[in-house]
């Protein structure tokens, strides 16, 4: 197992509109852990009582949550993981939430939906190298594009990775 720093999440979630709506996990603390078994992760976020709420109403439907977790720096782009809230515990004056994730994007397959963008946008040539290059900078936006893409795939096809475990 390797554990890292949970240094930021965000859940996409359903807020009475078309659109998954981001919403920032306010964190004391947390890790990430790497559980080195069929892609399996745990995520454990530390938060005050005000953000236990969300967890609580996700733990109770038993249903899945899209997420954006930042591992170790800041600096990182972020790692997309499909997860299920596993428990929540009251610690004296805050709350430990265990997540059970998969994780839903890879690097790679950003990078492939830049260069699908970029074609649909009609570069090519020279131009395509110059904007993929531009684009492939900021593939932390691109990544919560993509995000927000596959909630809405989750949602419309009713699958995820959490159903091959």
């Amino acid at each position: 197992m390797k554990t890292f720093r949970l240094r930021g999440l965000h859940l996409l979630l359903e807020k009475d509109k078309e659109e998954p709506e981001e919403e920032p996990v306010r964190l004391q603390e947390g890790l990430v852990i790497n559980r080195e078994e069929s892609g399996w992760w745990l995520v454990e976020a530390v938060v005050a009582e005000s953000g236990v709420a969300t967890f609580q109403q996700l733990s109770e439907e038993d249903c899945e949550v899209v997420m954006e977790v930042l591992i170790s720096h800041t600096q990182n782009d972020p790692a997309t993981m499909v997860g299920r809230v596993r428990s929540i515990r009251s610690l004296t004056d805050r709350y430990s939430i265990l997540i059970d994730g998969k994780m839903a994007l890879k690097k790679e397959e950003v990078f492939n939906y830049i260069l699908e963008t970029l074609i649909e946008d009609g570069y090519s040539g020279e131009e395509l190298l110059t904007e993929f290059k531009k684009r492939k900078q900021d593939r932390g936006s691109w990544s919560r594009h993509l995000a927000r893409s596959l909630y809405k795939q989750y949602r419309t096809q009713g699958s995820s990775p959490l159903d091959h475990a």
